[in-house]
């Protein structure tokens, strides 16, 4: 696994570094009007999809899985907007069987160049457990394309298997960090924790290929980390029947995070 690792940090880094001197030899070559390197506007009338995959193989047995997100936004001139999301998408494949865990949910939000809150409302689905309504309250600080703070809280309603009781209670946290090294480059740092249970931790780059945000642009990112998910530990009661089928992997991820504007 450390090697594996290793390997992939070096490779994220000689591409950070490549990326930053091709982007000065280009801006040396051909001066543009520059746009704030920490703190860019927002563009607006724009619908954004971005998805992250963390795949990765399990070290605890034979198989593997992934944790990923997937969203699509639509971002109004005035400061608003409306999307649908999965986050997470986590599953594992083993000998026991598929594990899966899902929050897809409706999101809208109050979105300026420099803050946005929102509340997302949907449902929450899981292969060897009990399913019900997911909320996540989110919000970012700082500017979408620079130097942003990104977090979010889950909750869920859910029934639980043994008492049969329903609670709302906290499901998942995730967060994120972008550090602008130049204007087509940033530094990211992912991370997440479910109660329900996966957790992932990722380190790398993105890149603009095209553009710089604005409708047309298109980002793709890359970084390595640790991914985790559960879906059921195995028993550890005598009696098995209330918790029979079980699913869980843990793994190096290569991580590939692709960001569209339309």
């Amino acid at each position: 696994m450390r090697h594996t690792l290793l390997h992939a940090a070096a490779l994220v880094m000689a591409l950070v570094a490549g990326a930053a001197r091709a982007e000065a030899a280009e801006e040396a070559a051909a001066p543009e009007a520059k746009r704030p390197l920490m703190l860019p506007p927002l563009a607006r009338n724009m619908v954004r999809v971005q998805g992250t995959v963390r795949p990765f193989f399990n070290l605890i047995g034979p198989g593997g899985g992934a944790i990923g997100d997937l969203s699509v936004e639509y971002y109004f001139q005035r400061p608003f907007k409306l999307g649908f999301e999965l986050s997470p998408f986590a599953f594992v494949l083993v000998p026991e069987g598929p594990g899966t865990i899902v929050h897809a949910r409706v999101r809208g939000a109050f979105s300026s160049d420099y803050v946005e809150v929102g509340l997302g409302i949907g449902g929450r689905m899981q292969y060897f457990g009990p399913s019900g309504l997911s909320v996540a309250p989110a919000m970012r600080l700082g500017s979408l394309d620079g130097l942003n703070l990104r977090a979010e809280m889950g909750y869920s309603l859910i029934r639980n298997y043994y008492t049969r009781q329903t609670q709302f209670a906290l499901s998942h946290v995730t967060g994120g960090l972008d550090v602008p090294v130049t204007r087509r480059l940033a530094l990211t740092l992912d991370g997440g924790y479910g109660l329900d249970l996966w957790a992932y931790a990722t380190l790398g780059a993105r890149q603009w290929i095209t553009g710089r945000g604005e409708p047309g642009s298109l980002a793709i990112g890359a970084s390595v980390g640790a991914a985790w998910v559960v879906d059921r530990f195995p028993c550890q009661y005598g009696d098995i029947d209330p918790c029979r089928g079980a699913a869980w992997g843990l793994g190096p991820t290569i991580a590939v995070r692709v960001d569209r504007r339309f």
